[in-house]
């Protein structure tokens, strides 16, 4: 059996019987999901790049201690574990966390356009902005899961997982999210289209 196909609860195992390859394969699978999370909510390269090092000393630790027990959930506990520290950093700097579009996240890589024209862009951009600026005003709760399930393309039980609510709660979130924005657009009479 190749490794690479390998699942998670396998490679984790293997780490723990002592293959530190294991560890690297996890890593790789899972490094731009992870590291996209932390940068969305952390947009400092420096500070997204020591706090997915934290990330990861905090699973070795934990995997080398025995103290492992989420079998089959190993992307879920390992982003609860980076949102955890990215709470952590927050309380230690006592600032608010700002959610922006990154490299590898923008609300472009859902909404498609495919016009290449000057003006076509300069209203892409108009509309991006306008829907950045909209989901700035979102409650936090509810900004997070939008962020989380847009942006990063994770599913609801993820979301649930990493925030520490159940999934209705999540669920509820984002419903709620999409209606204020519904509600801002309307009032606004913001146009998300060219």
């Amino acid at each position: 059996m190749a490794t690479t196909h390998l699942s998670d609860s396998v490679l984790v195992q293997q780490y723990i019987a002592g293959n530190e390859n294991a560890l690297a394969m996890l890593i790789n699978r899972h490094q731009s999901k992870i590291y996209g999370f932390i940068y969305s909510k952390l947009p400092d390269r420096d500070v997204a790049d020591d706090i997915f090092q934290d990330t990861f000393i905090k699973v070795i630790k934990t995997l080398k201690s025995n103290a492992y027990n989420e079998e089959g959930k190993f992307l879920p506990w390992v982003m609860r574990i980076a949102h955890n520290l990215i709470v952590d950093h927050f309380r230690k700097n006592k600032k608010m966390p700002v959610v922006r579009d990154t490299d590898e996240f923008s609300i472009f890589s859902v909404i498609k356009d495919d016009s290449k024209t000057i003006e076509g862009l300069m209203i892409s951009q108009v509309i991006e902005e306008d829907l950045r600026r909209i989901i700035q005003e979102l409650p936090a709760d509810q900004k997070e899961v939008l962020v989380m399930r847009i942006y990063q393309d994770l599913s609801f039980n993820e979301i649930a997982e990493i925030t520490g609510v159940s999934i209705n709660t999540a669920l509820g979130r984002m419903r709620y999210a999409l209606m204020n924005l519904r509600k801002v657009i309307e009032k606004n009479k913001i146009i998300l289209t060219n």
